[in-house]
């Protein structure tokens, strides 16, 4: 063996294995083990991953989620979200010839102070009138906007990531034209992440345990 890759060989062993956990917001799910040389080398280190990865639900496999290690506490890396999307190939199988795509692009805060970009797409089941176009863009930045004055951070994200938001731009879209598909497209995050309270899993079965 070279004295090169014996070199690597060491590096590499001595590393350390980290478990990744997701957010609060996700159930605290696990990720993945990455190796890192010590817990400040991870903080700030991004992971993706799709959403099937925690629900084991195929449905789920165009969701791609991202997040970012905040914090290391022995071998465990606790991250916090950061955005979403997604995947391009399942938005070509909506877009259709005869078709049309209307898009909407919203900065939202939370009730609880978090402000996001969210991507909102909806596809008629027809080509329509470019008024229609705007009366449907409309809607749905109206329900964004309803939504983040009424919903926390993970409220929002998780009512986003399930359908939630897109299910009531169907229903209220239908209105103006029938929809073959709406869907909440991307989320960014713009607050930064190291700002948004960090919940642990501990305090979050405390809240949970907690009387009403």
């Amino acid at each position: 063996m070279s004295s090169r890759a014996r070199v690597a060989r060491d590096k590499w062993a001595a590393k350390k294995w980290f478990r990744v956990l997701a957010s609060s917001t996700f159930g605290f799910a696990e990720l993945g083990l990455v190796p890192a040389n010590d817990e400040a080398s991870l903080i700030g280190r991004t992971f993706t991953t799709s959403f099937y990865n925690i629900t084991k639900d195929p449905a789920q496999l165009p969701i791609k989620l991202k997040f970012q290690i905040v914090k290391v506490i022995g071998d465990t890396a606790y991250t916090q979200f950061k955005g979403y999307e997604l995947t391009r190939d399942y938005i070509r199988t909506l877009v259709r010839r005869g078709r049309s795509r209307v898009d909407a692009i919203r900065d939202v805060v939370t009730k609880d102070g978090i402000e996001l970009r969210v991507m909102a797409m909806a596809i008629t089941t027809r080509r329509v009138k470019t008024s229609q176009e705007r009366a449907i863009r409309k809607i749905m930045f109206e329900i964004i906007d309803e939504k983040a004055e009424q919903l926390d951070f993970e409220s929002f994200i998780q009512e986003s990531v399930l359908g939630q938001l897109a299910g009531e731009i169907m229903v209220r879209a239908k209105k103006i034209y029938p929809l073959h598909k709406a869907e909440i497209r991307k989320i960014k995050v713009l607050t930064p992440v190291t700002e948004i309270p960090l919940k642990l899993p501990e305090q979050a079965a405390q809240q949970t345990a907690a009387p009403a």
